[in-house]
């Protein structure tokens, strides 16, 4: 949108407050001036390292960006309740359930922001999060996408006598019998383990076998049989010494510098925390393959945010720009990408800068992996309860780790949890 566009667009606002939906608040402005962005720690700071290209490229528009820690959620809530708060707003995907339909942000499918004429270039998982079911109003647009694959240590297959280069890993590692029969050969009880977390682990075979917390109904499916079949197969891991024990997030620091833990099942951001903090001196080391199948599924996705623009806004055009900015121009998802945050826009995963020899992979070019599990992820069913669900099910899990419940029995407790509170 042209500066002119963007004047002429603003001499209409109250013809158009209206049809787009604005708060007594809000206003669309004329493109210009400041706006304040919300978002959580760490994003923070990727925000500080891309804006000044944002603002050389909209010189009339000046960003503060603001990381809050804590319950950013409760905060985010409380502004949108009171009709206040920034201009621009994140969402991570485990909490955007509860904000998709809250009216405290502007419907980006209205004039004159138009977003739905674009939802065809982002990932179309990410796109059904933001999407209002069957109004038709889109309350943000995705930014990051966290698409899984498991990132696995060559030195350590290479010294079990296991293949090391990505396909030859994917095809050792077709599914998960196979998956476990090779990876016997990496483990040694008590001093190495194949895999990390028995909570990952349940989350990565629901995703595959999509499985949502919530049926399209708004039934809870904590105890449904994948779960359980999830959970029985976590634990078989464990009692066999494949699974690493409970540790604290020091001990796991430092068990995964010290290469005890062979393989990870995670989002591409994952790759970001082995390079600045777990572990980054060991360049080379690692590579990432797509993960064992659930009936023929490798595909999952492990994380995600979200960005849009609030109803309070008294520059709600200035505002738009950044989100669209964000979300779709090469020097902010490439500058992103640099710390391993993967784009929900879909043209970038054909761009040179996504695709290149990566020396911490061993000079693999890990996007075409996470490229393929993008474009095959499933829609998930979204549900407002979605934090209530997934906070119960980390508990059951614990549970039956910790032996204090058996799987049934610890499921059946967080069904029942999650019923009593959605009613």
């Amino acid at each position: 949108m042209t500066r002119r566009r963007l004047l002429g667009v603003a001499a209409g606002t109250a013809a158009l407050a209206t049809g787009c939906g604005l708060s007594r608040d809000g206003a669309l402005g004329d493109g210009t001036g400041r706006i304040t962005v919300w978002t959580w720690p760490d994003n923070d700071r990727t925000f500080l390292q891309t804006i000044p290209f944002f603002e050389r490229r909209f010189p009339d528009i000046k960003v503060r960006v603001q990381g809050f820690s804590g319950n950013f959620n409760s905060k985010l809530l409380g502004a949108l309740v009171s009709g206040t708060g920034p201009d621009v707003a994140m969402v991570e995907i485990t909490n955007v359930s509860n904000f998709q339909n809250k009216p405290g942000f502007v419907d980006l499918a209205e004039k004159p922001f138009g977003a739905k004429a674009v939802a065809g270039k982002y990932a179309d998982f990410s796109w059904k999060y933001v999407t209002g079911g069957d109004s038709g109003r889109v309350f943000a647009l995705p930014k990051n996408t966290g698409p899984g694959g498991m990132f696995y240590r060559r030195d350590l297959f290479q010294a079990a006598d296991l293949p090391t280069e990505p396909a030859d890993v994917q095809e050792s590692m077709r599914d998960w019998p196979a998956f476990v029969a090779a990876g016997r050969k990496v483990a040694v009880r008590g001093e190495r383990w194949l895999v990390d977390d028995p909570g990952q682990l349940v989350a990565v075979l629901r995703n595959q076998a999509g499985l949502s917390y919530f049926d399209e109904s708004g039934t809870p499916q904590l105890d449904d049989d994948i779960v359980v079949g999830a959970l029985e197969f976590a634990i078989e891991l464990q009692k066999s010494g494949l699974m690493a024990p409970d540790m604290s997030s020091q001990e796991r620091g430092a068990a995964i510098n010290e290469g005890k833990i062979a393989t990870f099942f995670s989002g591409n951001w994952f790759g970001g925390l082995i390079k600045a903090q777990y572990a980054p001196d060991s360049a080379g080391r690692w590579g990432v393959a797509l993960a064992p199948a659930t009936d023929g599924v490798s595909a999952f996705n492990y994380g995600g945010d979200f960005i849009g623009v609030l109803r309070a806004s008294t520059n709600q055009l200035a505002a738009w720009e950044f989100v669209k900015w964000v979300t779709q121009d090469p020097a902010s998802l490439s500058a992103m990408y640099a710390r391993d945050l993967y784009p929900a826009w879909k043209p970038a995963w054909d761009s040179a800068w996504i695709n290149k020899p990566d020396p911490f992979y061993a000079n693999q070019n890990v996007n075409t992996v996470f490229s393929e599990v993008s474009a095959t992820m499933k829609p998930p069913v979204t549900n407002p309860n979605d934090a209530i669900a997934n906070t119960a099910l980390s508990s059951a899990v614990n549970d039956v780790v910790h032996g204090v419940r058996s799987i049934r029995s610890a499921l059946r407790r967080a069904q029942a949890e999650v019923e009593d509170k959605v009613a």
